[in-house]
């Protein structure tokens, strides 16, 4: 089945900003995946990997840990972050499978994630080839998601795994020994806390990961890869727009840039109808919680505005697929939290920011969508009527 094909709830604001409240909150999930992270974390700071000078100047500059009571802010921990994300990922992968499929998707998620760390550390030393292979993974999402099978669910752990090691820039002061290294910490991690999480069920019966129950396996064929349509279309559009701002972000560093970016991805979905419901969630989503940060940076200390950037962090992930404009207004509180933290206490102004790029990021994605995908579909759509009649 073609994207086009898919069922949509229409184009109203209302029905862009109902929650799915079909879906579970994942606060279960979420409680497993940081317990990951927690442990990569500390098991790749036990293994000597550190923080950068420039990184250590600008903790001690603004003495931020001395106030939040531990030695680096988390975007501090660089060295210990790809770690942490790999453990994430494997998490995810293992979490959101069928029980009888969680040991081979775990272990196929070790590996794949290991290879785009390293894919990643070879890129990160160049702008154009950050570009390039950005353009590549992200261009293969809506292909792969249309062919169905492995590769749908593979598609997008490789596209975040690659935005966080190369585009974010994870990978860029890891050595191939680093690589591997920091790529078996993680997974180790998560298959240590996935481990601990069946003791408990077996012992118990209590059951942490609530995992969906197993598909009937379909016989129809999948479509060709390559084949054209709304799927290619949108594949083409998205390798163009994330290739081009990630080579620009990752050559100039320029946070405006990225936030567009991350908005133009974020909102390009299968249909006409689901783009439009996703744009709309991530607009009021942004505007929400940077207006809620940004006023409690008037009434509180900075310290309150940075712990509660955090836990909203957590917040956000539970909400994560019931109702993405709460999610998204959680994770704009903690991303303003700490580039409001980093630079002399300005939250006031990122949140000004991070509003402004996403509603760039909105027309930018918006116009271009409709002009590359919507608008052959409305064509197409005009000529088979007339065709019939």
């Amino acid at each position: 089945m073609d994207a086009a094909d898919l069922p949509s709830k229409g184009r109203t604001l209302l029905g862009a900003l109902k929650p799915n409240t079909k879906t579970p909150l994942l606060w279960r999930q979420a409680i497993v995946a940081v317990a990951a992270c927690v442990l990569a974390g500390w098991l790749t700071w036990l293994a000597g990997y550190r923080p950068p000078e420039a990184a250590r100047y600008v903790a001690g500059h603004f003495d931020l840990g001395a106030r939040l009571g531990f030695e680096y802010q988390l975007f501090v921990l660089a060295k210990v972050l790809p770690a942490v994300f790999v453990a994430l990922f494997v998490v995810i992968a293992a979490v959101f499978v069928p029980r009888r499929k969680a040991v081979p998707v775990t272990l196929m998620a070790a590996v794949v994630t290991l290879a785009t760390l390293f894919v990643a550390w070879v890129a990160v030393k160049s702008p154009w080839a950050v570009g390039a292979v950005m353009a590549v993974v992200i261009g293969v999402g809506p292909l792969a998601r249309r062919h169905g099978g492995a590769a749908a669910g593979l598609a997008p752990l490789v596209a975040v795994a690659f935005f966080f090691f190369a585009v974010v820039g994870l990978a860029k002061d890891l050595d191939p020994e680093g690589v591997l290294v920091q790529a078996g910490i993680g997974a180790g991690a998560a298959v240590v806390v996935l481990l601990v999480v069946l003791v408990v069920r077996l012992a118990t019966g209590f059951a942490l990961i609530q995992q969906p129950p197993a598909r009937p396996r379909s016989t129809a064929k999948p479509p060709p890869f390559f084949s054209g349509g709304i799927a290619m279309r949108e594949a083409l559009l998205l390798g163009v727009l994330l290739g081009t701002s990630s080579g620009l972000w990752a050559a100039t560093k320029n946070h405006n840039i990225f936030w567009v970016m991350v908005t133009l991805w974020a909102i390009t979905q299968a249909t006409p109808d689901a783009t439009f419901d996703r744009g709309i969630k991530r607009a009021v989503g942004v505007m929400v919680g940077c207006l809620l940060i940004g006023a409690l940076a008037t009434v509180t200390t900075p310290d309150v505005v940075v712990t509660v950037g955090f836990v909203m962090l957590f917040i956000g992930i539970v909400w994560w697929m019931r109702e993405y404009a709460i999610y998204i207004a959680a994770i704009s509180m903690m991303t303003v939290a700490l580039h409001g933290e980093i630079h002399d206490y300005s939250f006031g102004h990122w949140a000004l920011v991070r509003v402004a790029d996403t509603l760039v990021g909105l027309v930018i994605g918006f116009g271009a969508y409709w002009l590359v995908v919507s608008l052959p579909e409305l064509r197409k759509a005009r000529r088979e009527g007339t065709t019939r009649t």
